[in-house]
């Protein structure tokens, strides 16, 4: 019995390979269903790398005006999603170092513990509050961590990205990215578990 999400993905990438091979043959129609269909993962990429919904917002907005120009790069149509996060991460990675040097965080912390959460109303406020802390302290421990470590924690566990996927989007090997992986949930849990 297949799993549902693993068919989606498959649903996925075969509608993408499709809608760039009409993109290819001058139609420039399907590049806005390709938007649609990735514009919420490349944003959310973003804002965890640049914790500022202004800034996300835009690099998103650069990161396919430059997969567009750039469609002709892409070897492999089935593989756009690869490519398109790969350009996505290298965008980020290099908006924040642009941010970094112009001082744009010095007031703002990375983590942002003070952005606000949105609970279900059921949740007592003792709960909120929590819940609150929690999230408060994971943001803080993942913002300390190492890039390399981050990126992959990411888009695995927030991404939701496979193994081969990131092992594409980064161009390391896939025991490169298990190890990663691995390492950056044992430091993460070790930062945060004596405080749950």
């Amino acid at each position: 019995m297949s799993c549902p999400k693993n068919n989606h993905k498959e649903k996925l990438r075969q509608e993408t390979a499709e809608l760039v091979k009409a993109l290819r043959k001058g139609d420039s129609q399907p590049f806005n269903r390709l938007v649609m269909l990735y514009q919420t993962g490349i944003y959310n990429l973003a804002l965890n790398y640049l914790k500022v919904p202004e800034e996300a917002k835009d690099i998103t907005q650069d990161i396919f005006i430059t997969a567009y120009r750039s469609l002709s790069m892409l070897r492999d149509d089935s593989k756009f999603s690869a490519w398109l996060y790969q350009i996505a991460v290298n965008h980020c990675r290099n908006r924040l170092k642009k941010l970094q040097r112009r001082g744009f965080f010095t007031s703002r912390s990375l983590d942002n513990p003070e952005q606000p959460i949105y609970l279900s109303n059921d949740d007592s406020p003792e709960r909120q509050i929590e819940q609150k802390d929690r999230t408060r302290i994971v943001r803080k421990a993942i913002a300390a961590m190492p890039e390399a470590e981050k990126e992959v924690l990411i888009m695995r566990d927030l991404q939701e990205m496979t193994y081969e996927e990131i092992s594409e989007v980064l161009g390391v090997p896939l025991g490169t990215v298990k190890s990663k992986l691995n390492r950056a949930r044992n430091a993460l849990k070790n930062k945060i578990k004596h405080l749950f």
